[in-house]
């Protein structure tokens, strides 16, 4: 069955036909000129912004040489919008009066990506394309790629073809429009010839190639002023008749906008920043002396870097892994021709710290410049400046392009104003983000293709891989498919890396390359659930690196062929301290166990109150690190012993400034300038393992998993080149060397865990950890035995009390990974199989939604102030009205309105509590609609009884109260 026929006789194209109408002063866009836009932008990015080994990439998929891809990909591009020439479209979307001889809109719309879908799966066969029931998916695929334009893909056309029910579409004057739509796409593009051959996972990865070049072309200022110069609407405005129209000027409408769009794509940021491979010496002059592991490498990796492959390296902090990778970096891009750079860490804050980096890096070694970007959900408070003016873009569509300007400075490297657009800052040639703005691209969200075309083209980098639970795990495996099926070179950095782990990662990358290595039989070594035999990578070793590739279609694996020494370091020694838990009544009527630390923590720090010294105390929850804090404060008392504490639950300004505080005290820039204090107590969350770069004498923490606690011991004497206290006042309080000491449950038993303990990490897993610290004893060698502890805990039977526990955590470790692989896409393989790409988005989830960590429902609150008017105030004295909410106020709010009110926020864990709301206290004032991230904010009205004083708030059945030393704190009431 077939909706319609493409007539003998094609008519001439109706320019009267919309496409456009939003912040065109009144004025509309012809729906084909937007198409011939459109192709145009996706020449200048295949030529300007896609890398070259992408685009060999896909020019293979697609069987054609790189010039023919370029015309085949621009033909489709062209053809987006071709549903909207449709009267439902045009007189209820657009609002627009039906022309004269079409009929009217009757009925609901499909959808113009659906409508367009529908159509060019039945009309593209009769353009030399196969047929939509042919074994060849091509026909399919490109209908569904072009109708998943705005972000979700339409069901498969066969799927819509319901037999029992009449889908077809008349054959009448809207039909032939869009024929004459397709014909003039296909005349000024010169008839691009049909490709051989398309696979899903292609079609996935062209999705977001057409989809920015939509957003491109979709520009108001590049639309006005088509509207003011485009040969085709300057004749058809000067004609009486459609036929009128020679079909010269849509050519010369193509040319102009081809003209123009290189310079729009550069004005975007979406050009190249480029770095040489050189070696390591002259890649960091600054480093005299190479640590043993940056030698490793810059000796062997550029000879073994010759295509695109996965780079592991594991080794202790403090031994240059950041500079490991970007080298490598460098260097597989080359091979790959792949000159961006993807850098993903677990939070906010190592982002922001890995951002400066390596923003320094790009600044001293770039030999073409171009932005480089923050991606994360506060990206947008960056507080550099956007290099383009209000005039830019004009400059540049009256022929002043960016290369008549004066060299470019640091300036460059600053985000974009089109970047800082939701979803856009991926696509920058740089970006340093949270692991989240890669998982998303293998999530079934909208727009998952636009961040996947984002990675494609770099070089990725996922620094502190270790710090992934198991179904971070599976989200991660499920992108190096993607990766690997794509040729996108990725380097892992991790302190603490199981061997497992390590080799389910390299497999994954395969897997997607398209290679399977079966397992071998062989015997179980003693003492281990892994067979070794049976594994891609057999060992790991401890610091080391491995690179896995493929060679002529079998996987190679190669280690550093000799033993990386490290930086000479004295032994960790390490206490275990039992502490009481007792219960106490919780929330929701039940029972907690509460871990009581007073009797430990004055045993600990009395030395250190005395004598001086700089400790860190790690609390498992906010609410025990605050807990915490209080408890410190009365074993301080009045003497001279700085307290500070850090958790994510303060404002965002604040978080940001006892951050910094910290960092200048405990780091190196504080020795340098002797501003580290003779005594301090750090109170924190476990955000200070990752983030923070400091240097402390003892490290008191709560049980957890052995590799973090390796992670957190990483900040004792990290520098132990600093300038501390005189010898002999080290002596008299023990800290002669890097100390760990951690709080354990007098019972060893997994059942005796502190309830926020378990909540956390999984019981029988911290009791391994508990077990295996006594039998190893009171000395760590790092690095030495390192890789063996992160091991052990795992492969040791003899370290479980309890065999049900056991098999309860690997089967909630299996099934949070069975979960990421459920709720992720398909994987390249399957995809491919299927030859369908209607589930690779779904219409269930929003960006929200999709959650990345397995219940990371995160809220973030607005704690204000309200006075008896009801007037809400950023602080407790009334000195600043909380932006927005001023009596009358309607206008929306300024981008520095709107970054002052982020930072306010603080987020919290969702919940019950907040699916409990209603619709009326999840409300925000109206000046903050304009802004997405601010509609998601919720108010937390803290009553003022006097200035500076308020009372707690009371919302979703909890009690609030934002505490300007602790931070927020709330309870169940």
């Amino acid at each position: 069955m077939k909706w319609c026929l493409m007539t003998k006789k094609t008519p001439p194209p109706d320019l009267r036909l919309a496409g456009k109408e939003r912040g065109l002063n009144g004025r509309v866009y012809p729906a084909l000129l937007h198409g011939i836009d459109a192709a145009a932008f996706c020449f200048a990015l295949w030529r300007h912004h896609v890398a070259p080994g992408l685009r060999a990439t896909i020019a293979d998929a697609l069987g054609v040489d790189e010039d023919t891809a370029v015309r085949v990909l621009a033909y489709w591009t062209g053809l987006h919008d071709v549903g909207k020439i449709d009267a439902f479209f045009q007189a209820n979307r657009l609002g627009l009066t039906i022309p004269d001889g079409y009929p009217q809109a009757e009925g609901s719309s499909r959808g113009h990506a659906t409508l367009g879908c529908q159509w060019l799966s039945m009309v593209l066969p009769e353009t030399g394309y196969p047929p939509l029931d042919d074994e060849d998916p091509l026909t399919r695929l490109v209908a569904q790629l072009l109708g998943g334009h705005h972000g979700r893909y339409p069901e498969s056309p066969e799927e819509q073809l319901d037999p029992r029910i009449d889908h077809r579409l008349p054959e009448d004057a809207w039909d032939r429009q869009r024929d004459a739509y397709l014909h003039c796409v296909r005349h000024v593009l010169d008839t691009p010839p049909t490709p051989p051959r398309l696979d899903a996972p292609t079609a996935f990865l062209v999705t977001g190639l057409v989809i920015l070049a939509d957003w491109l072309a979709s520009q108001e200022h590049f639309l006005l002023d088509q509207l003011d110069s485009s040969p085709a609407l300057t004749a058809f405005a000067s004609s009486t008749a459609a036929d009128d129209l020679p079909t010269e000027v849509f050519t010369a409408h193509f040319e102009r906008a081809r003209k123009l769009s290189p310079d729009l794509v550069a004005a975007a940021g979406l050009g190249p920043l480029t770095v040489p491979a050189t070696t390591f010496t002259e890649a960091f002059p600054q480093i005299k002396t190479p640590f043993p592991l940056q030698a490793s490498i810059a000796e062997h990796f550029a000879a073994l870097a010759q295509g695109p492959g996965l780079l592991i390296v594991t080794a202790p902090t403090g031994e240059g892994k950041t500079e490991t990778g970007l080298f490598a970096a460098d260097h597989m891009g080359r091979a790959t021709a792949r000159p961006g750079r993807a850098v993903l860490l677990p939070t906010t804050a190592t982002a922001d710290s890995s951002h400066r980096r390596v923003k320094d890096y790009a600044t001293r070694r770039a030999d073409t410049r171009a932005p480089l970007t923050r991606l994360h959900s506060m990206a947008w408070l960056d507080p550099d400046p956007f290099p383009d003016t209000p005039g830019h873009t004009t400059r540049i569509l009256s022929g002043h392009t960016p290369h008549d300007k004066d060299p470019p400075t640091s300036s460059a490297f600053d985000p974009t104003q089109w970047l800082t657009g939701n979803l856009r800052g991926i696509l920058a040639s740089w970006g340093i983000g949270t692991f989240d703005q890669g998982f998303m691209s293998v999530l079934p969200s909208r727009f998952n293709a636009v961040r996947f075309f984002g990675l494609a083209g770099k070089t990725l980098i996922v620094d502190e891989a270790h710090a992934v639970d198991p179904y971070m795990q599976g989200e991660l495996e499920k992108l190096l498919r993607w990766s690997g099926r794509f040729e996108v070179p990725v380097i892992l950095l991790s302190a603490t890396l199981q061997r497992s782990i390590a080799d389910a990662y390299a497999r994954a990358y395969l897997d997607g390359a398209g290679i399977r290595k079966r397992s071998r039989p062989g015997r179980r070594r003693r003492g281990t659930t892994q067979n070794p035999r049976t594994a891609l990578i057999e060992e790991l070793t401890y610091p080391g690196w491995v690179y896995i590739t493929a060679d002529h279609g079998k996987p190679r694996v190669v280690h550093n062929p000799e033993p990386i020494q490290t930086q000479p370091r004295r032994p960790l020694t390490v206490s275990v301290e039992p502490v009481p838990v007792r219960t106490e009544p919780g929330p929701w009527k039940r029972k907690r166990r509460v871990a009581d630390r007073r009797e430990v923590l004055d045993r600990l720090l009395t030395p250190v109150i005395s004598h001086g010294g700089c400790v860190a105390i790690i609390c498992t929850t906010v609410a025990e690190a605050q807990q915490t804090h209080d408890l410190v404060s009365e074993l301080i008392g009045e003497r001279d012993t700085e307290l500070h504490l850090l958790h994510a639950r303060f404002p965002q300004y604040q978080r940001d400034a006892i951050t910094g505080a910290i960092t200048h005290l405990f780091g190196k820039d504080g020795a340098r300038k002797k501003d580290r204090p003779r005594s301090a107590v750090v109170v924190a969350t476990a955000i200070i393992e990752q983030s923070l770069d400091i240097d402390l004498d003892l490290m008191i923490t709560d049980l957890a998993p052995m590799a973090l606690l390796l992670q957190r011991a990483g900040r004792c004497w990290r520098h132990e080149n600093l300038n501390r206290e005189t010898p002999d006042l080290i002596e008299r309080h023990g800290l002669t060397g890097p100390r760990l000491a951690v709080l354990v449950p007098e019972d060893p038993d997994a059942d005796a865990v502190p309830s926020g303990w378990g909540a956390v990490h999984a019981p029988s897993l911290l009791e391994r950890t508990h077990r295996l610290l006594r039998k190893h004893g009171t000395s760590i060698n790092v690095p030495e035995d390192v890789q063996d502890l992160v091991e052990q805990v795992h492969d040791d039977p003899t370290l479980a009390l309890n065999a049900k526990r056991e098999y309860e955590r690997i089967a909630e470790e299996l099934a949070d990974r069975g979960e990421a692989d459920r709720v992720t896409v398909d994987s390249p393989r399957d995809l491919e199989t299927r030859g369908d790409l209607e589930g690779m988005t779904s219409v269930l989830f929003t960006d929200e939604q999709v959650a990345t960590r397995l219940g990371a429902d995160s809220v973030r609150v607005v704690c204000c102030f309200e006075d008896e008017q009801g007037r809400l105030w950023a602080d407790p004295h009334r000195a600043q009205a909380l932006p927005g909410t001023e009596p009358g106020r309607e206008k929306p709010l300024s981008r520095t309105e709107a970054k002052a009110v982020m930072r306010l926020t603080v987020p919290v864990r969702g919940g019950r509590w907040y699916r409990g709301l209603t619709t009326r206290e999840k409300e925000v004032p109206t000046p903050w609609h304009e802004w997405s991230p601010l509609k998601r904010l919720l108010l937390v009205r803290q009553p003022l009884t006097e200035p500076g004083q308020w009372e707690e708030a009371f919302l979703g059945h909890r009690t609030w109260y934002l505490d300007p030393v602790k931070g927020l704190m709330y309870e169940q009431t």
